[in-house]
């Protein structure tokens, strides 16, 4: 079974089946991958980077490669977690910030009412 490992400060790793989304190993494993869409490539809330075994990743197929170029998320290492299949052991940082701070937020409304 492969290992999938999420690099972030809530991040999980662990062995999941072999053909798995990466968004699916992360419901797995119990990680809140964030996929506004609900995994129907048509957003790009679940992109991660790969950090290794890229090579052990399903290819991108038009659809994922399309959406991500219209995001301009155009380097070989941006991936679709609801779309890159999990072939053997893989890497994946997922950015922070979909994880959003409400502190943040709610400090930038409280300045902008004012």
């Amino acid at each position: 079974m492969p290992r999938v490992t999420f690099i972030h400060p809530e991040g999980k790793s662990g062995n999941v089946e072999e053909n798995l989304t990466l968004l699916e190993a992360a419901e797995v494993l119990g990680f809140p991958l964030t996929h506004d869409c609900g995994g129907n490539a048509s957003c790009t809330t679940c992109r991660v980077d790969v950090a290794m075994g890229g090579e052990n990743l399903s290819e991108i197929d038009f659809e994922e490669q399309d959406l991500l170029d219209r995001e301009a998320l155009t380097e070989a290492y941006h991936r679709l977690g609801c779309q890159a299949r999990v072939l053997g052991d893989v890497m994946v940082q997922v950015p922070e910030q979909k994880w959003g701070d409400t502190t943040l937020s709610d400090q930038d409304s409280s300045e902008n009412a004012s």
